[in-house]
């Protein structure tokens, strides 16, 4: 995952992306992600600016039901190198990388977006019903006997 200043092309062209990248998210969230499409690279000769949406692809948990699934969530890229590195410009919503020429390595600026972009609770399927609150019992795969208590006793002593 790099972007070669060096060989670069004036003006717009596309960047293709593809590998797996460490997330240390903690428990229940994706160790690692496979990340692959590509960015609109815009090179500007003082900066080059790098957008673009990619798909990445993690073993996560359910928030509702605790199984272990594959999780797929978009990852908005959107950063700027600078070639001038005594620039004073800030960074704003864009990250910001500063570097004259060479190599720019991109695993750690993807990483970042993709850490802020994967959902805060991540779920199977839309329609997991979770586990019963009385059993226990995963209702996605069986039936619970469970009678559901409609009353609230916080509401007991209202009018």
């Amino acid at each position: 995952m790099k972007l070669d200043l060096d060989r670069q092309d004036i003006g717009r062209s596309e960047l293709e992306l593809a590998g797996e990248i460490d997330l240390a998210m903690g428990e229940g969230r994706p160790g690692k992600a496979q990340v692959a499409g590509s960015l609109v690279i815009q090179n500007l000769e003082a900066r080059v600016l790098a957008t673009g949406t990619l798909p990445a692809t993690g073993i996560a948990e359910c928030a509702r039901c605790l199984a272990t699934f594959e999780c797929r969530w978009p990852v908005p890229v959107d950063l700027m190198v600078l070639r001038d590195v005594d620039s004073d410009e800030e960074e704003g919503e864009t990250l910001l990388i500063l570097q004259r020429d060479g190599e720019v390595d991109l695993r750690e600026p993807v990483r970042e977006c993709a850490v802020l972009a994967f959902p805060p609770a991540p779920v199977c399927r839309e329609d997991c019903r979770g586990p019963c609150a009385a059993s226990g019992a995963d209702r996605n795969h069986t039936e619970c006997d469970c009678e559901e208590e409609d009353f609230d006793p916080r509401w007991e002593g209202l009018p």
